[in-house]
């Protein structure tokens, strides 16, 4: 099929595929035939001057229904004690090698970062202080919370370490939906949460997700009209998604009247794209959309987009090094997370051996990447393309972007950037796909979860 029958297609049937964060996606790892060894990355990161920082905290107090993210709900005090120990001395080792860089951002993500205490917070900003003390003028140190997490001034805490942005999971204001999640707080508690993080924190981004169990089109709007209420910089409006190895999915087999179809879903879509453009929201993906005019309201991922090398701290932390995209193994099953979770823990860093699963990509996907990533950010600027790739967008991707200009889903800005009209941005994630090659096509459809 070609490129302009592929999104016919795809748009008339309404499809409305998984949103697109990365590419490959981490279900296209495997385990490497050799452990990666940090010369291999090193020399990849050669000629880059910055650099990102993310660091994965894999502990939550529960799992909520729809999620498939790396963490254990089995952690108690000295599980968290060492897995930090672990980490802050990784950051220790890691900075002998990317110490030089300069920080573009920092991100604490989850799992529930702020499940972390206020002692085991100051160890790791520590080793991060020390181990890469070139920070950018605008680095953003961003930390993940959840609304349930706040205690013993967590949050003042974070601020005098530098912390810039907070990102919270909201999903809803609904009780019964929040209950059907699989969150046990109320929603007092979720209002607790988001008083607290406006008072303190300037850039707050809020997420919520449409389509969940139970939910009509009024609860929703209820919802996304109490969070605007806080005016949140950022908000992160999410279709749910349903995916194996989840209790949402077990449930939409045996009631599927009562969750949104995909046709619903879109139609949940243009009224939140309408709504919160009379707030003063500009959009920035199809999930994001943001007050501020000015920069990008998520930086580690516009720099991540354009190639700034993503060094990954912790169990279940992806790495992005040119053709090296890497990690430990991934599992969605607490047990299994568990026991991977220990492994990190109890063993030191090597430097012949950094990472055990991971992939070695091809140069043509490393310019899919760049171009289905600059598209989902609506910036693809053919002049970039041109000097990090030395060769022509228009020559390499000439097909898919004839079909995205025949359907009038691109513009072409000053005569150089692509950027997503209003309908590009509502098929964005089917976009992205018609970019995905055949050998990580294969590669995902044949993961396995564990």
């Amino acid at each position: 099929m070609n490129c302009l029958d592929f999104l016919r297609t795809s748009i008339s049937k309404k499809e409305l595929p998984t949103y697109v964060y990365g590419y490959p996606s981490k279900r296209a790892y495997r385990a490497f035939p050799q452990p990666l060894r940090i010369t291999d990355v090193v020399e990849q990161a050669s000629r880059f001057k910055q650099i990102n920082i993310y660091i994965h905290i894999p502990f939550c107090r529960y799992r909520c229904t729809y999620c498939t993210l790396f963490l254990t709900t089995h952690q108690n005090p000295a599980t968290g004690d060492s897995y930090v120990a672990q980490l802050a001395e990784h950051i220790v080792r890691y900075g002998e090698y990317f110490g030089d860089r300069e920080v573009v951002s920092i991100y604490f993500g989850g799992g529930t970062p702020t499940l972390l205490t206020q002692h085991q917070f100051s160890k790791l900003f520590a080793a991060l202080d020390a181990a890469f003390p070139k920070r950018s003028r605008k680095c953003e140190i961003t930390v993940e919370s959840a609304p349930d997490t706040f205690e013993n001034n967590l949050l003042d805490c974070l601020k005098t370490f530098g912390v810039t942005r907070m990102s919270m999971g909201i999903q809803s204001m609904v009780p019964g939906e929040l209950a059907h999640s699989g969150r046990p707080y109320s929603v007092e508690t979720a209002e607790a949460g988001l008083k607290a993080l406006t008072e303190r924190f300037s850039h707050v981004n809020l997420d919520l997700i449409y389509g969940l169990r139970g939910q009509t089109r009024d609860s929703w709007i209820f919802s996304l009209g109490r969070v605007l209420d806080y005016e949140p910089r950022t908000l992160s409006l999410y279709p749910v998604v349903v995916r194996p190895m989840t209790n949402i999915m077990t449930s939409k087999a045996h009631n599927p009247e009562l969750f949104f179809s995909e046709v619903e879903k879109y139609e949940v879509y243009d009224q939140n794209v309408a709504l919160v453009a009379s707030k003063g929201y500009r959009q920035e993906s199809f999930t994001r959309f943001t007050k501020i005019a000015v920069d990008r309201a998520y930086r580690q991922e516009a720099s991540d987009f354009e190639g700034t090398p993503l060094l990954g701290l912790g169990a279940g932390a992806r790495s992005y090094f040119g053709p090296y995209h890497y990690g430990t193994d991934y599992a969605v099953n607490s047990r299994a997370a568990s026991s991977i979770i220990d492994t990190f823990s109890a063993r030191s860093f090597d430097p012949n051996a950094i990472a055990s699963h991971g992939i070695k990509l091809m140069p043509e996907d490393l310019a899919r990447r760049y171009v289905l990533l600059g598209l989902t950010l609506s910036a693809l600027s053919r002049k970039s393309y041109a000097s990090v790739f030395g060769r022509e967008l228009a020559v390499d991707f000439s097909e898919e972007l004839k079909a995205l200009e025949r359907l009038q889903l691109v513009d072409l800005v000053d005569g150089d950037t692509y950027q997503l009209t209003h309908a590009g941005f509502r098929y964005s994630s089917i976009v992205a796909r018609m970019f995905y090659s055949g050998w990580v096509v294969a590669l995902e459809e044949q993961y396995q979860a564990a």
